[in-house]
């Protein structure tokens, strides 16, 4: 009987497994928000993804090999959203732009710091998210923006939901159906560069975060999704604080058909402030008709986000 209750334990625990790696492996392609829940807890897919990971390594070791393979497809099915499949790069190399999008933190990011990493990248189009008149100024007087000399309308709100895109080739700011009433909070600067004699379309991004309020969140993508698919022949460039990683559903829906600019895997940005280190990726450079080189991802004191900075090729 001892035996029988032993074996019986076993199965129960070996089928608790499968159950919670089940679970973790569809919560990425989950897309209802279940009051707030499912968003916040679809943020931190890639690492949940370890729960799956350690009970296939232990079911090998204790050669439960038809658990193991069950554990191990829904180990792959929960891994596929997480990775970033990217086309191959250009034969030859044509027109190019860097790019470097930052958010600094209601404009209280070190302008010093943030100066010298301009400086040292030297984007061609720089987009600056919960930014300032103020913090511009600064950079300015640094010598940071010299050479920037085309940008976007000003930052009224003081560095509390201003995005504001500079760029080193002329651009007209256009309606592109990401106003205010469009996104659900507020508007998201869309502006026309000429790269090589080509229209590329831009996009300043920034989503409101599903921590406070994911109905917002929800207006937020669903209007990039707009916005991306009214397009469907404009090569295009979206960067900046999407608040949304590659296990959220909707955020992968939104920007369904670009390039992530940070390659196979996500490259973490945030939070920088509250860990060692920034766990998640939420603030991304994407692309369409576009290949991305040289991604990183910098800290600058005084902002929780990283800057990400790459190469566009087009």
């Amino acid at each position: 009987m001892r035996k029988d209750g032993q074996q019986q334990q076993k199965h129960t625990f070996l089928i608790l497994l499968i159950v919670i790696s089940a679970l973790i492996a569809v919560l990425p392609y989950v897309p209802w928000l279940a009051g707030g829940i499912i968003p916040k807890v679809q943020a931190f897919a890639s690492w949940l993804l370890l729960v799956p990971l350690g009970a296939l390594i232990f079911t090998l070791l204790t050669r439960k090999r038809r658990t193991a393979i069950a554990i191990g497809v829904l180990l792959f099915i929960g891994l596929i959203p997480q990775v970033h499949i990217a086309p191959a790069g250009p034969s030859e190399t044509g027109a190019e732009l860097r790019v470097l999008s930052f958010n600094a933190y209601l404009a209280e990011a070190n302008s010093n710091e943030l100066a010298a990493l301009i400086k040292d990248e030297q984007p061609d189009l720089l987009i600056l998210v919960e930014t300032s008149e103020r913090l511009h100024q600064d950079l300015t007087s640094l010598g940071a923006l010299e050479g920037l000399d085309f940008r976007t309308a000003p930052a009224p709100a003081g560095g509390v939901r201003d995005t504001v895109i500079f760029s080193k080739n002329p651009m007209t700011e256009i309606d592109s159906g990401l106003s205010e009433r469009d996104t659900g909070w507020f508007a998201m600067p869309t502006v026309e560069v000429e790269v090589a004699q080509q229209r590329v379309l831009l996009a300043g991004v920034h989503v409101y975060p599903p921590l406070k309020n994911a109905q917002q969140w929800r207006e937020g993508l669903s209007a990039i999704d707009t916005w991306v698919h009214a397009h469907p022949e404009s090569p295009m460039i979206l960067a900046g604080d999407f608040n949304s990683t590659s296990g959220h559903r909707l955020y992968r829906d939104a920007v369904a058909g670009l390039t992530e600019a940070s390659g196979l895997r996500p490259l973490a940005t945030w939070p920088r402030t509250m860990l060692p280190f920034p766990v998640i990726e939420i603030d991304h450079i994407l692309g369409r008709d576009v290949t991305f080189a040289q991604t990183g991802a910098t800290p600058i004191s005084g902002s929780d986000h990283l800057a990400v900075h790459t190469t566009a090729r087009f």
